[in-house]
């Protein structure tokens, strides 16, 4: 069993083509990463790790088409969150992410880490908790904290705080990516889909 624990981005869009997925694992068993997905129209995933090590792990849980290890600079500060690493011959991105907790995610954020692990795993809990949550925050209500990824492996979502997102930016090779929109791709992640609005959580993934 895999158990990360840490900051998690789901299905950031910039502009018409491009969606990311970023994760910052404070605890892992292979020890601390970040990693970048990265996906175009036609579904070419990149992988962007900051260390071997992550990269392999994160390799055995979903696919990709090609793999970069990078130095990844996280920073998370006032409710901006910059990520920043080269990416080779497309030169250097920089994702800036703003969010908050508002009052409704400031009272619910400390009962999520109240709930016992054998409720967190139920199927009906981890259906619930994205439609209840979607109202609060405008996100997607069909987001999933449970299932099987693309590569077979059975996981589960444990969320402990929940974020807002109110805006970002995204610059490529010093280009503009375009605005932060709502994704309209549906890429194969098994049971897991990119979802329509950016969410930000920290979390448990446990992974079978």
């Amino acid at each position: 069993m895999i158990v990360e624990k840490g900051w998690f981005i789901i299905t950031m869009q910039f502009g018409p083509d491009d969606v990311f997925f970023f994760e910052d694992w404070d605890e892992t068993p292979v020890g601390p990463y970040s990693a970048l997905m990265h996906f175009t129209p036609d579904d070419f995933r990149t992988l962007y790790a900051s260390n071997e090590a992550g990269r392999d792990l994160l390799s055995t849980i979903h696919r990709s088409d090609e793999q970069v290890v990078t130095d990844i600079t996280s920073r998370r500060q006032d409710g901006r969150w910059t990520i920043e690493l080269d990416t080779g011959e497309r030169g250097r991105l920089r994702i800036e992410v703003d969010y908050k907790a508002t009052l409704l995610l400031k009272l619910m954020n400390p009962m999520l880490r109240l709930v016992p692990d054998v409720v967190a795993r139920n199927p009906l809990y981890c259906r619930l908790v994205p439609r209840l949550a979607a109202p609060i925050m405008g996100t997607d209500p069909n987001t999933k904290m449970a299932g099987y990824t693309e590569l077979g492996r059975k996981s589960h979502f444990r969320m402990e705080k929940v974020f807002l997102i109110s805006g970002g930016r995204c610059t490529w090779g010093g280009s503009d990516c375009g605005p932060l929109t709502d994704c309209r791709y549906q890429h194969d992640l098994g049971d897991y889909r990119p979802v329509s609005k950016p969410a930000i959580s920290y979390l448990h993934y446990i992974v079978e």
